[in-house]
């Protein structure tokens, strides 16, 4: 875990504490002769300045996992020298089983000023590497949450729905309707488009409705008018008008047949006087959410229509 290895890196120094190799000369030799990459990302451990630094220099010529961890872990050295070798030596380790190890500790040492930036720098690398949707796949199934949303910039749309309707992390649902969002074009833009407008985040589903052609038919848009929000009831709106259909009259037909509180709350938000009516049947409703939608929708209605007309009344 990412946390052990920071710890690890705590407690590597002084020499006493790692139970490193006798003698400055013995370990410098040991380092130029074994090729295996442990005893290079053992000595980057070590006290010495200049022999973390010349480990760092071998890990930068090892791929895998374990040379781009240790380099992680020098990108936070208090030695500038060090720290800026193994930052750049780092952003060439982009494969997936490196990335997959690398992000976690990254995220783990992004409050350390000496490593200010590696995080957005590495995430940078990633944006355009090759592998991108490989690298995204790996990290959109990590356990952290704060991992899967850097995965999120790097998955595909496919992916990216899939977060976006089903993660167990609002932040990371959020980001991927917004990623992908982003990316919609032409044609695909309306099927995803309304798939969106499932998303629990409230501003992914108002830009989702925005997303939607002005000529959309109102049925498509009935649960974004009837939406809990107010935001995406007024986007649903605003789509109704472009397409020359008049708000008002589609909540009517709807509360007709499939009376929901968004619905009566949405009327009130674009009604006229009349529709007190429809909202006063509904006083007594059998469904407490349609009373308190009714009650409220008519307190809403009178005080807009009587901001709209302070010389008149609404009742």
């Amino acid at each position: 875990p990412a946390a052990v290895l920071v710890r690890l890196d705590r407690l590597a120094r002084p020499r006493a504490a790692a139970g490193a190799f006798e003698g400055l000369a013995a370990t410098r030799t040991l380092l130029r002769t074994r090729t295996h990459p442990l005893v290079a990302a053992l000595i980057s451990l070590d006290e010495n300045g200049g022999l973390r630094e010349e480990a760092v220099v071998r890990l930068a010529a090892e791929p895998g996992p374990m040379a781009s961890v240790f380099l992680a872990l020098r990108t936070d050295d208090w030695v500038d020298s060090v720290r800026e070798r193994a930052t750049a030596a780092l952003l060439w380790h982009v494969e997936p089983d490196e990335v997959r190890v690398v992000v976690p500790l990254l995220h783990a040492m992004r409050g350390r000023s000496r490593a200010a930036g590696v995080l957005d720098a590495y995430r940078d690398a990633l944006l355009k590497g090759p592998g991108l949707r490989t690298v995204g796949g790996g990290l959109g199934t990590a356990a952290e949450p704060a991992v899967r949303r850097l995965g999120v910039e790097l998955l595909d749309e496919r992916a990216l729905l899939a977060v976006a309707l089903r993660d167990a992390d609002h932040t990371c649902r959020t980001a991927a309707g917004h990623a992908l969002l982003a990316r919609l074009r032409g044609r695909e833009r309306h099927p995803v488009a309304l798939r969106l407008l499932r998303v629990p985040d409230p501003g992914v589903r108002a830009r989702a409705v925005e997303m939607l052609p002005a000529g959309v038919e109102a049925a498509a848009l009935v649960g974004a008018l009837a939406d809990r929000s107010a935001k995406v009831r007024d986007a649903a709106r605003r789509r109704l008008l472009a397409g020359g259909t008049d708000p008002a009259a589609a909540y009517r037909d709807f509360l007709r047949t499939h009376p929901s509180p968004g619905l009566l709350l949405g009327l009130a938000e674009c009604g006229v006087d009349e529709d007190l009516d429809i909202l006063h049947a509904h006083l007594d409703a059998e469904r407490s959410g349609l009373r308190r939608a009714a009650r409220a929708g008519a307190v809403r209605l009178v005080r807009r229509t009587a901001d709209a007309d302070p010389g008149g009344s609404a009742l």
